[in-house]
């Protein structure tokens, strides 16, 4: 701390105090997606389809999953014009990430479906998933 006496005479102090901004809250940050369609999914693993429910265009989907730990794979993407789009690699939903984010290559377009293989991980709990996917244009 800096009393008068530290300070030359018409020097001036001035505090500088950073706060962290507040997360936006999960409703507001989900006003960008739109829901697309879910899917409950069994405690084994197996494949599924979520047809989707919007006809807009989009960039850019969401998959989020709650209630179970589940390891999403060989995800297909089917567009409206028939062309699909499968991105790399396997998709992991445990407690500590339950939402990813897959960017759509070329312009927005409409969604028709999106398949996939899934199975539960040891360390979810027994019982249903369920699979939501949202878009973003």
């Amino acid at each position: 701390m800096l009393h008068a006496s530290h300070l030359a005479r018409g020097a001036a102090c001035v505090a500088i105090v950073l706060l962290p901004s507040p997360a936006p809250a999960p409703a507001v940050v989900q006003q960008h997606w739109v829901r697309l369609g879910s899917r409950a999914v069994g405690s084994g693993g197996d494949r599924d389809i979520i047809r989707t429910a919007s006809a807009g265009q989009f960039k850019r989907i969401r998959l989020v999953v709650e209630g179970g730990d589940l390891e999403l794979f060989d995800v297909r993407i089917t567009f409206a014009d028939g062309t699909s789009f499968s991105p790399t690699g396997r998709f992991s939903f445990t407690a500590k990430s339950r939402s990813h984010v897959i960017a759509l290559p070329g312009a927005a377009r409409v969604i028709r479906w999106i398949n996939f293989f899934y199975r539960t991980l040891p360390t979810g709990g027994r019982g249903k998933a369920i699979v939501h996917v949202y878009g973003r244009r």
